[in-house]
Formats: structure tokens, sequence, C-alpha cells
């Protein structure tokens, strides 16, 4: 697929409205300002820092499957990596596989909520973590949820829920329901040059347990650039994914 490149500075207008570059606060109080570029942390931009990334990949499939309930990973089973990736028909992969997996973004902060614009903006979208307020009660479900934070000290904890069910956990598809919790504990380490993200899956009804790991992104440079990515911009190659899981689909359901 085609990538051009697109300045940060064009998604300002339309998402900050009157941001505090120095500071991001809440209550009153004063806490640090992240707002940057970053990217998935390569083994050698973690050298010497004491971090490693955590099942890369398709690794994190492993430590997934053993914790869904039976009838979870029967559907995984059934399920056609092709033919029901969301990905492949530009609808969106959802938090729990993107981030994880490509985890390019942009993370704005300004007076009661942080933003991370991700790369692939058709499939990824845009986040919101509201500072400022509690989760609806009764949340409409949708592929990234409701998420809200609030500051631990230095850390920044992010709960999530009201999830829609149509996304995947990772690769491997394996399935959650409208039930799932997703909490974060986000923090700056290696000299505030890579951003550290734990990350833990609750789902009652499709997991037996909850699983939890690390990722970390490095910061980039004030002057990066973060690249545009869109899913069916180059249509021959769209065509050749949207045909391909449609077949699948077809074939399933005569029973092939």
């Amino acid at each position: 697929m085609r990538i051009a490149y697109l300045g940060i500075f064009a998604f300002l207008p339309f998402i900050l409205i009157g941001p505090d570059r120095t500071s991001a606060q809440t209550g009153g109080q004063a806490h640090p300002d992240w707002t940057g570029f970053y990217t998935m942390a390569t083994n050698r931009e973690l050298a010497n820092t004491g971090f490693t990334q955590e099942y890369r990949g398709e690794e994190l499939n492993k430590l997934i499957i053993p914790h869904l309930k039976p009838w979870a990973k029967a559907r995984m089973e059934a399920t056609d990596g092709v033919a029901d990736d969301t990905g492949q028909v530009c609808l969106p992969d959802g938090i729990f596989r993107y981030p994880s997996m490509a985890g390019r973004f942009v993370w704005l902060q300004e007076r009661g909520r942080v933003v991370m614009v991700f790369q692939n903006i058709n499939t990824a979208g845009v986040r919101r973590i509201f500072m400022d307020r509690q989760h609806p009660k009764n949340p409409i479900p949708s592929w990234n949820g409701d998420s809200i934070g609030r500051w631990e000290g230095d850390t920044l904890f992010i709960d999530t829920v009201g999830f829609n069910d149509k996304s995947w956990l990772f690769g491997g598809m394996e399935p959650h329901t409208e039930e799932a919790h997703l909490t974060e504990r986000a923090r700056m380490v290696a000299n505030g040059s890579i951003m550290e993200i734990n990350i833990k899956v609750e789902d009652r009804h499709a997991l037996t347990s909850p699983y939890s790991y690390n990722r970390y992104y490095k910061r980039q440079l004030e002057t990066a650039e973060m690249p545009e990515d869109v899913c069916n911009e180059d249509p021959e190659t769209w065509k050749q994914f949207r045909d391909e899981a449609l077949k699948r689909q077809l074939d399933s359901g005569k029973g092939k």
C-alpha cells in the first residue's frame, strides 16, 4: 500500500482545543505531559534499559489461549483467520489487537482528557481517555470501548469498558464478549524515552482468568511525523484481501 507522510499538526485543530503544552492538569494538579509520536520499541531500542517486549508478535496468542473458556476456544478454532479478520475488509481491529501488534500512535494531552490517534486510522481509530468523569451507567457498546483515567503519581491508570463483541483479542481470533474489561497502567521509563504500558484483560464470560503483559513504545523526536496509512488506498491490493475473505466466508457457508 502506498504510504504518504502527514504532519501531526494536521490533527490538532480537529482533536484539541487550547492544549496546555507544558503539563496536563487534573483537579488543579500538574502532571507529566507525554505528548508525542510513539512507535513499538525494538529490541535494539530497549537494549541496556532493563526492559523487554513480552510476547512479541503472534507469541501473544500463546499467552491468551490458555485463558479461554471452552466455548471461546471452540469458536476460535472454528474461525477463519482471513474470512473473519475485520481488518481484511477495513473494519476496526479493536483496541486489544492494534496497540499490542503495531503500536504506532500520537499521544495528545489536554485538560480533561488524553487522545491517542493511531496510524492505522481506519482499523484502529481515535481513542479518548476522559480524566474528568466516570463511565456512563450504560455505555453504548463500541469497538474501542469507553476509557477513563486517573493519575497515581507519575503513573496513568486507564480503565476501559463498554466494548462490543465484534473484534478479537488478538490475531489468533480469540473472541471476547461485551463484558471485556481492559485496565492499563502507563508510565515513562528509561529517562523518559520509553512509555511502558502494563495491560490487563478480563472477561468473565470468555476467560477463565485475567491475563496481563507489558508493552514498550519509543518516544520519537519532536520533528518526527506519523505516516498516513489508509487500508484501502491501493484498490487492487484491498480487492484481493476482500475477495479472498468473501470467498472463504462463502465456502464456509457451503460446509467446505
